[in-house]
């Protein structure tokens, strides 16, 4: 990435060849729930590294369903874990949670502090970000991009699942007990819509971007609306994940991931507002 572009406090992650480690870190991404042929449902979680290099880290794997051992992690708590690097991730950012070491320790919704440790890692170029994906696989994955400009936002239907999630749930479904199968099958329900903005970052020369918003919450809140449907319901999601956005004076950036199987391919998996 151009360094016209990079914030001065990004730090690159490590490397791939460093054993279990215990780590802090600042969730601020949490994505919707997908189907595992072992877990029923899995989750990931994204967030800045606090006890150490100040560096985006991405928690494969997370099981998701809420008779885990796994506790429930919201967006903005402060968790500890021990992990390591996914070796079949070419990604810098990607480690693995070992088993039931994952733990809240304190819920940072409203620290204060929380803003001005975003605001340092902002970046401003997803250009640049795209560019160097394409280039190299192991290239920055994730990062805090500032938006010049919101363009519209889209409100699509979901798309039929993918073969391979369809067999994953179909083989969970056929090994796990009876009692865990209700819980699952309403946290992997696919919801009506899904959701895209249009944007230019600050490249002086951006293209434009179109992602989806990957983020659990954009699934949850159509789950809460079950009743609604067709125009109520795309109306609805426009109130809640686009009209925030357009007020006047706000400063605002997404968090932004590759996906594992498409690393040139970026989605939004939070919204921030920098600056009210």
């Amino acid at each position: 990435m151009s360094e016209l572009y990079r914030t001065p406090h990004y730090e690159p992650p490590p490397g791939k060849d460093t054993g279990a480690t215990p780590m802090q870190v600042l969730v601020t991404g949490v994505t919707p729930p997908v189907p595992s042929a072992t877990h029923g449902a899995m989750t990931t979680l994204v967030g800045l590294r606090l006890d150490g290099p100040r560096h985006w880290i991405r928690f494969d794997e997370i099981p998701a369903h809420p008779l885990s051992q796994t506790a429930p992690v919201r967006r903005y708590d402060i968790v500890s874990a021990i992990a390591e690097p996914d070796p079949a991730d070419p990604r810098p950012e990607s480690w693995r949670v070992h088993d039931a070491t994952l733990r809240v320790r304190h819920e940072a919704r409203r620290w204060p502090g929380r803003a001005a440790i975003l605001h340092r890692h902002a970046e401003w170029s997803m250009c640049d970000l795209e560019d160097s994906a394409a280039r190299r696989p192991d290239a920055q994955s994730l990062a805090l991009i500032r938006v010049a400009e919101l363009r519209y936002v889209r409100v699509n239907r979901t798309p039929v699942a993918a073969p391979a999630e369809r067999w994953s749930a179909a083989t969970w479904r056929r090994t796990e007990p009876d009692l865990f199968r209700p819980v699952v099958h309403d946290l992997l329900r696919r919801p009506p819509f899904t959701v895209a903005y249009r944007y230019h970052c600050h490249h002086p020369v951006c293209r434009s971007h179109v992602q989806e918003l990957r983020d659990r919450d954009v699934v949850a809140f159509q789950q809460r609306r079950r009743r609604y449907c067709g125009l109520p319901l795309r109306r609805a999601l426009v109130g809640e994940f686009w009209w925030p956005l357009r007020q006047p004076g706000r400063e605002v950036a997404f968090l932004v991931g590759s996906r594992r199987d498409a690393p040139a391919r970026f989605d939004i998996l939070d919204t921030v507002i920098l600056r009210r």
